[in-house]
């Protein structure tokens, strides 16, 4: 259910009532531990008789930029009570811009798969090969200002639920498709919905020109969001298209027949989010040589005799692992008899950061790369250590990324606003119950390190995270609700005392006065004209409300005064109403006779 947050769309979470969702406004290149965020790894390897191996990992990582403190304003001055948070993605694609015109490698122009590893940050990893490599060094060495990219972001949504049962035939639906995309089984996004709100009856779907009562919109919004489910992929735009999102049927599954769906049940249902991104972010301000000297990193790989492979293996995973003691990659290439007659082994160990690392594969000659590989996490369990396996994978590629789906845990992130960490640490658990008996990880949140990811295992049931705020200035503690385990961005919204606020003013009239004016302002913005506001009674109304928006958990007060030239009161807690004498009020000789 979209809402209209000021100039945001914002998304009600499902089965929280009063909780809204905001897909990020924009991805900036963000490094995290001091790393710039733009890399290229080249690596050189000499392969005997096979001549030299020469090819690059260019990594770039991302960050999010939600517009939470800018939509919490809007909701406020709307008179909207909303709970707002970040919307998880699940990854995505990005397109980079003025590719051609920077003669970078033409590979570089295409949809970039984007990785999600955490509530707010993703990551991209593109193999390069040595004509690639030397074209994209030579780009660095000229400056990469023009260089900036479209993302979208994938993430998943319930469609809209009406009551309304229809009947079709999917055949139908793909020659209406067909004709709306002129022959081809994709159409953008928009011309299908516009044509399921002007011509529903066009589509194939069994739809009259008008269905009864319900809204053409969200009509139209049920009906795609349950095709792209069943029939169809979200894709981006292509490049030389105004940017958008195409879907694209799949003909295969859409044979003669006769379905029929209830729009009233619940569906989960996959959604792209347009966004504007920034490969570059801080390093914009280097010099060329500079920015060269910081992106390029050079591997050289051991000379080795023909037969010989080397395997680079890249982790995706939150930096921070809670519950995790040891993270590798277990390697196994099974016999080639007669020319190799063993089963070679390899282990490579996941560090904390996203570094490659190379495993050396002996092969036979001439033999092609195909191997099997598993995610393997050692954790404490009960103060024992357990061994967790992901599921078995097969590659043939030389360069291995492995993401949290490849582990068979469930990497729940937990990550804190810079902001709210410089005033307070965070303690944050996550409990439920494994094999009927409890299980909880703990973790703490701070200005060193604001970011983690609870590794839960997949029996873990009814998994909720709880945390708890303490202001670094006077030790002050503020709790946060439990809530589902689910990924998780810690604010001064998330922690009881923020957020809208409302106050009953009363003042008693006991002498001759015919009204009262007070000025009254949050605790911290007294010295904001902009949020303080006057408040007038008189004996016909003696009584008013004030609202206002507590931007932090640690101050959430209020101060009041008689008039701007009288000093203004202590801090008065908002679960204490102000009941005035007017009588009290200081005499004066300005617009009032005593």
């Amino acid at each position: 259910m979209p809402m209209q947050v000021g100039e945001r769309i914002a998304f009600a979470a499902y089965e929280r009532p009063g909780a809204f969702q905001l897909p990020p406004v924009a991805l900036a290149a963000r490094g995290a531990g001091g790393e710039p965020p733009l890399r290229l790894d080249i690596f050189q390897q000499d392969r005997g008789q096979a001549g030299l191996e020469r090819f690059s990992i260019l990594s770039i990582a991302f960050a999010a930029d939600f517009g939470l403190e800018q939509a919490r304003g809007a909701a406020f001055d709307a008179g909207r009570r909303l709970a707002l948070s970040a919307l998880p993605n699940e990854g995505g694609w990005l397109r980079l811009s003025a590719v051609e015109a920077l003669d970078l490698p033409p590979s570089l122009g295409e949809l970039l798969p984007l990785d999600s590893a955490s509530l707010g940050s993703m990551g991209l990893a593109v193999r390069l090969d040595s004509a690639a490599t030397d074209l994209f060094v030579a780009a660095l060495q000229r400056g990469l200002l023009a260089v900036n990219g479209q993302a979208w972001l994938r993430v998943r949504g319930v469609a809209d639920r009406l009551p309304l049962t229809l009947d079709f035939d999917p055949a139908a639906l793909l020659a209406a498709v067909r004709g709306l995309g002129g022959g081809a089984a994709s159409v953008d996004l928009d011309l299908l919905r516009r044509r399921l709100i002007e011509a529903p009856q066009s589509m194939g779907l069994g739809l009259a020109a008008s269905s009864g009562d319900l809204l053409k919109e969200p009509l139209a919004d049920a009906l795609i969001d349950r095709i792209v489910t069943r029939y169809a992929t979200l894709l981006p735009s292509p490049a030389d298209a105004a940017t958008g999102v195409r879907v694209v049927f799949d003909g295969a599954a859409m044979i003669s027949g006769s379905v029929r769906w209830n729009l009233s049940e619940p569906v989960l249902a996959p959604r792209l989010f347009a966004v504007e991104a920034d490969p570059l972010g801080p390093l914009r301000s280097m010099p060329a040589a500079s920015l060269h000297d910081t992106v390029v990193r050079r591997h050289d790989v051991r000379s080795l005799s023909s037969g010989w492979r080397a395997l680079t293996v890249r982790p995706n995973l939150p930096e921070r692992r809670i519950g995790i003691v040891q993270a590798q990659v277990d390697v196994q290439v099974p016999a080639k008899p007669p020319a190799r007659m063993f089963t070679i082994k390899a282990s490579a160990r996941l560090a904390a950061a996203d570094r490659p690392t190379t495993l050396d594969l002996r092969l036979s000659p001439k033999e092609e790369l195909n191997y099997a590989w598993q995610a393997t996490a050692l954790m404490l369990s009960d103060g024992r250590a357990e061994t967790i396996k992901g599921p078995l994978r097969h590659s043939t590629r030389e360069h291995l990324m492995v993401a949290a789906d490849d582990f068979g845990l469930r990497f729940v992130p937990v990550e804190a606003e810079p902001v709210f960490v410089e005033q307070a640490d965070i303690e944050v658990e996550c409990q439920g119950l494994r094999k009927g008996k409890p299980w909880s990880a703990r973790a703490n949140l701070d200005r060193t390190s604001a970011s983690f990811a609870f590794a839960i295992p997949a029996d873990v049931e009814q998994a909720t995270i709880r945390a708890l705020a303490r202001a670094r200035s006077d030790g002050t503690l503020r709790a946060m609700a439990p809530v589902e385990a689910e990924p998780l961005r810690l604010d001064a919204f998330s922690f009881e005392g923020s957020g809208s606020r409302e106050l009953a003013l009363h003042c008693e009239f006991d002498d001759g006065a015919p009204q009262r004016v007070i000025e009254i302002a949050p605790e911290d913005a007294v010295d904001q004209p902009a949020r303080r506001r006057q408040v007038r009674f008189t004996r016909s109304a003696p009584q008013a409300q004030w609202t206002w928006l507590s931007l932090s958990p640690f101050r959430s007060g209020y101060r009041w005064r008689w008039s701007a030239q009288a000093p203004w009161s202590e801090v008065l807690q908002p679960d204490t109403p102000l009941r005035l004498h007017s009588s009290d009020a200081p005499r004066t000789t300005i617009g009032e006779r005593t």
